[in-house]
């Protein structure tokens, strides 16, 4: 998994080019990082949630960003 594709997929959430990631919490947008283990997951500033994104999930966000940009 590279944390390229789910930061450029947040920043096209920004242009309205693809859905938002939103806190389920506090509707705030959600950020990635990374772990020491390399295990992505997306974390809120306003509050405390945390999610570890799985394979599937992080499959739809590359070909989500591969679709818009091959446009």
């Amino acid at each position: 998994m590279k944390i390229q594709y789910v930061s450029r997929y947040i920043a096209l959430s920004e242009e309205g080019l693809v859905p938002r990631l939103q806190c389920p919490m506090d509707q705030g947008l959600l950020l990635c990082n990374q772990d020491n283990s390399d295990m992505l997951y997306l974390y809120c500033l306003s509050c405390e949630y945390k999610n570890f994104m799985g394979s599937q999930f992080y499959d739809q966000i590359v070909t989500s960003v591969k679709k818009v940009e091959s446009i």
